[in-house]
């Protein structure tokens, strides 16, 4: 389980970095149709994976995915990211944003799973939603200073009540996060 999470979340986080340059460096309507055709081959791949073998690729949703998911959270990653990606208008809050998601995310994960200080009430632990809060921090501070710290720990809550609120964090954090993000820069 824990080594299953390691490989899953490793995979978060360097997808979602590389992402998150793309956008800054080649912009984000040339992400748009990419991630668009990998949503429906996953979604396809999904339905098809429930019943059938994949060499490869069902060996490495074996590897890194949790049980009977066959990829949902992958294909719910990248739609979080195409909503971004289509309702953001600026580069940095959709870049900083997906930044956040990733490291955050993943690490939220990663150091939550070992985590000690469980809350049942939200399925979480206090280790994962500080693992959350200090990275999205680090991540934000610079860019947007006290305000990257407030959303910083929007962050960190939505990701914590996530599961009680039943929306998946992949969908949610990154539009969260990037339309606060550009309001600020608004202001």
């Amino acid at each position: 389980m824990i080594i299953r999470e390691i490989y899953r979340q490793t995979l978060h986080i360097i997808f979602g970095i590389i992402v998150a340059f793309s956008v800054l460096y080649i912009g984000k309507t040339p992400l748009i149709l990419p991630l668009f055709i990998l949503i429906l081959i996953g979604i396809l791949l999904y339905y098809y994976l429930k019943e059938h073998y994949i060499p490869i690729i069902s060996d490495l949703l074996e590897a890194c995915g949790r049980e009977n998911e066959c990829g949902k959270g992958a294909i719910l990653f990248a739609i979080g990211l195409l909503i971004t990606l289509i309702i953001i208008e600026d580069i940095n809050s959709a870049f900083y944003s997906i930044l956040v998601f990733a490291i955050g995310d993943g690490l939220a994960t990663l150091i939550g799973v070992r985590g000690k200080l469980k809350i049942k009430y939200f399925g979480k632990t206090i280790e994962g939603f500080l693992a959350f809060l200090i990275s999205a921090c680090v991540i934000l501070y610079h860019p947007y200073g006290m305000y990257g710290i407030i959303v910083a720990f929007i962050g960190a809550c939505v990701e914590f009540v996530s599961k009680k609120i039943k929306i998946d964090d992949n969908l949610l954090l990154p539009v969260v996060v990037a339309i606060i993000l550009e309001f600020i820069g608004k202001l």
